[in-house]
């Protein structure tokens, strides 16, 4: 398939809803804290940073970097006053993204403080990287983040359809990982179907691998 150039796996603002937008770079601050904010009492940051104080310290740091990620190798969907976001890499920008393994990972390593914290994010990854689909061009959703106070409203969804029409639109997949049975849930009303097998975490929570094809 030829694949075209990364402006072309992003949304026109024409095609966004009422209040979304792309971010860009200026929006970083304010990326962070709300991501920070959403996964305080995520499963898996709860696992990686089971002491609330440390993990409220490591999270932007932690963030920062997934946000760079998306910003330099796919877009990230902003809603709202800061309200939701997502971040995903696109098609023409995971190899170059997957170039990066190593530094990224020590970079967010370093950001939780090394240590135990540290090794079990490098367990996560490394059995993330084991599980993600390699044979086909895809989309990959890293992160969607809801302000604490608006969640389970389902307002998300008006951050994912846009993107779920552009996969359509240039004939792509798209891959997540649902941390939560009701995430999970909302991958099967958007399209999405389980693939492979459930990354279960030692001692921890579970990842449910989701696939879309286009539509």
């Amino acid at each position: 398939m030829d694949i075209p150039g990364r402006a072309a796996h992003l949304p026109e603002p024409h095609e966004l809803p009422e209040g979304v937008r792309l971010a860009t770079a200026a929006d970083l601050d304010r990326l962070v804290a709300l991501l920070s904010a959403a996964f305080q009492t995520d499963p898996l940051t709860e696992w990686i940073l089971p002491d609330p104080i440390a993990r409220r310290a490591a999270l932007p740091s932690f963030f920062e970097v997934f946000v760079e990620l998306s910003l330099t190798h796919g877009g990230i969907l902003l809603g709202g006053d800061y309200e939701t976001a997502l971040l995903f890499t696109s098609p023409v920008s995971t190899e170059r993204a997957g170039e990066r393994a190593e530094e990224i990972q020590w970079r967010l390593a370093a950001a939780v403080g090394g240590g135990g914290a540290g090794s079990m994010l490098l367990t996560i990854l490394g059995m993330q990287a084991a599980h993600h689909p390699t044979d086909r061009a895809h989309y990959y959703i890293s992160f969607a983040a809801v302000r604490p106070d608006l969640q389970r409203r389902g307002i998300l969804a008006g951050m994912v359809w846009p993107l779920l029409q552009l996969a359509d639109r240039h004939g792509f997949p798209i891959y997540t990982e649902a941390s939560s049975a009701a995430g999970a849930a909302a991958g099967l009303h958007f399209g999405f179907s389980p693939i492979g097998s459930v990354i279960t975490l030692p001692n921890g929570p579970s990842l449910r691998p989701l696939w879309r094809e286009p539509q």
